[in-house]
């Protein structure tokens, strides 16, 4: 099944019978998951979530990372993990499985770090961290920064969802007079947005710092030699050919592409069209 995908990035780690299963895939059903294995043991799905003192103390070193996997069973759980697996496909499919699933690892970790020494500043064993809707709740922020402009419900632009995703949470925190956890998520969507740009996205964000890495090299367009001069008399300058198409025109070509999987799926992209698409990628990054 390997011609379904256009190139190696977007192949899924494995299959469940017909249905790829990638990063975003993995991460989301692993919270489902952890759901069914709270009801059968909830003191070790409860060992999983960050604890400041225990990792301090105790050496509880693991919680830096599977804090996200501590879910209890509730609908927002399930609800969380949909988001994260929705909004995180069209993430994957730009970045690649492996780099989005490294993005993931590094959100976790530095909100984690985050926490601990927000614990070791205000000398206080919070703040806790727990569960999916925070990893979700970046990725879901990330995608509407990638696409501020897309249509969500009733034609609402995205970015007015991002604003109101944060202004709640933001609001919530200032009527409990719960500071700790106002600084938190503020420098966790710091965090989050650094690594984000270290992956290679948010590069229409010029303020936000971090280096993209490009996963392919860039092209450059030929220096004409200093032997060359003027062009012979009687001859006429042939520009080209080219490297690569004009920019108007490839992006005229990409937004096509993404409108056809916008109103369609993926799938409706003929293998031609997938080679096409990974192609104009692989020259937008190299810009």
């Amino acid at each position: 099944m390997s011609w379904l995908y256009g190139s190696e990035q977007e192949r899924p780690w494995f299959h469940i019978r017909s249905y790829g299963v990638g990063t975003s895939e993995f991460v989301a059903g692993v919270a489902v998951v952890m759901m069914f294995v709270y009801a059968l043991a909830p003191g070790f799905v409860s060992a999983l979530m960050l604890q400041p003192y225990d990792v301090l103390n105790r050496g509880f070193l693991w919680q830096l990372v599977t804090w996200p996997l501590a879910n209890a069973p509730s609908f927002w759980t399930l609800w969380n993990a949909v988001v994260l697996w929705f909004t995180g496909r069209a993430l994957e499919r730009e970045l690649g499985k492996g780099r989005f699933g490294w993005l993931l690892l590094a959100v976790t970790v530095g909100q984690s770090l985050i926490a601990v020494l927000l614990s070791l500043g205000f000398r206080t064993d919070e703040p806790y961290l727990a569960g999916i809707g925070t990893l979700a709740l970046i990725v879901v922020l990330l995608f509407i920064a990638e696409n501020p402009r897309m249509p969500f419900f009733f034609g609402i632009p995205a970015w007015v969802f991002g604003v109101v995703m944060v202004v709640i949470p933001l609001l919530q925190y200032i009527g409990a007079r719960y500071w700790l956890g106002l600084l938190l998520l503020a420098l966790s969507l710091v965090v989050s947005a650094i690594c984000a740009k270290f992956a290679g996205l948010l590069s229409q964000y010029p303020f936000i710092p971090g280096r993209m890495i490009s996963s392919s090299p860039r092209i450059r367009t030929p220096k004409p030699s200093r032997r060359s001069g003027r062009a012979p008399q009687g001859q006429t300058v042939v520009q080209g050919p080219w490297a690569y198409e004009p920019p108007a025109r490839e992006d005229a070509e990409m937004d096509a592409l993404l409108d056809k999987i916008m109103a369609s799926g993926l799938d409706s992209l003929t293998p031609k069209e997938r080679k096409r698409l990974e192609e104009l990628r692989q020259q937008r990054r190299g810009r």
